[in-house]
C-alpha cells in the first residue's frame, strides 16, 4: 500500500475514534446505567480494534508513520 493511502486510512481510524468517543457523554446523560454500560463497553471495544486492526497494521507497514502521526497529535491535537 502506498504512504498517502496509509495516512488517508489512519486519518479516517482516528476520526471515526473521536466520533464515538464523543458519543460516550451523550450516553451516560441519556441512557440508564445499564444501557451506558452496554453501550460504552462496546464503543470502547470498537475504538480498540480500530486502533488494532487498523492503525497499528498501517504503522507496521510504513514505519515512518507513526512517528508523523504523534507529531501531528502533539502539534494539532489529533490526526
Amino acid at each position: 500500500m502506498q504512504i498517502e493511502l496509509a495516512r488517508t486510512i489512519a486519518r479516517a481510524a482516528f476520526r471515526s475514534s473521536r466520533e464515538l468517543g464523543a458519543l460516550v457523554p451523550v450516553l451516560k446523560r441519556q441512557l440508564s446505567a445499564e444501557e451506558f454500560g452496554i453501550y460504552s463497553k462496546a464503543i470502547a471495544t470498537a475504538i480498540a480494534s480500530i486502533q488494532v486492526d487498523i492503525v497499528n497494521k498501517l504503522t507496521t507497514e510504513h514505519s515512518g508513520l507513526e512517528a508523523e502521526i504523534e507529531v501531528a497529535i502533539k502539534r494539532d491535537g489529533h490526526y
